[in-house]
């Protein structure tokens, strides 16, 4: 049986997940809260998976430069890292997990160069951060930013695709 979950024109398998949520929804959080949040929470049998996607290269996107100046500017990493801990945080309170959790922030964008990604990558670990000293386990155990290509090899090639790649 085929389950899935869709970000706009994304859409990614979560057949073997035991559960899963879009977690950016005002039906969990409330239209008030001011929680940041990811796009998903998914549970597998080993780990959760927290989720964002930011896809500029989408069709028909609107200014998809801007992310990559706010990735530049230093705007974006603050930003994931606050959807991390505030989700980290309500998860945690409204009973958390038994597993690890690791986060993947899945960057959709083709031309964004795989040194400044390694080098974002190192900047939101810090900035979340993973670990501290006075906590008995690490906020995740895991955490990159993908671009789409990286995504697949990771996951499989059937493990996200673009709803628009098969519309008229």
């Amino acid at each position: 049986m085929i389950k899935t979950i869709q970000e706009k024109d994304l859409i990614f398998d979560v057949a073997t997940a035991l559960r899963y949520e879009r977690f950016d929804d005002d039906a969990i959080h409330g239209t008030r809260s001011t929680m940041k949040r990811v796009d998903f929470i998914i549970e597998g049998d080993e780990e959760v998976t927290f989720l964002e996607v930011k896809d500029p290269d989408m069709p028909g996107a609107r200014d998809p430069e801007k992310l990559l100046q706010d990735l530049k500017k230093d705007i974006l990493i603050p930003e994931l890292a606050g959807k991390y801990r505030d989700s980290l945080l309500f998860s945690f309170l409204r009973g958390g997990y038994d597993k690890p959790i690791k986060y993947i922030v899945l960057l959709s964008m083709a031309s964004l160069d795989d040194a400044l990604i390694l080098r974002k990558i190192d900047e939101l670990r810090f900035a979340i951060p993973l670990t501290n000293s006075q906590w008995r386990q690490n906020s995740a155990y895991s955490c990159v930013i993908l671009k789409l290509g990286a995504y697949k090899q990771a996951f499989g090639d059937q493990s996200v695709w673009r709803a628009s790649d098969y519309e008229d």
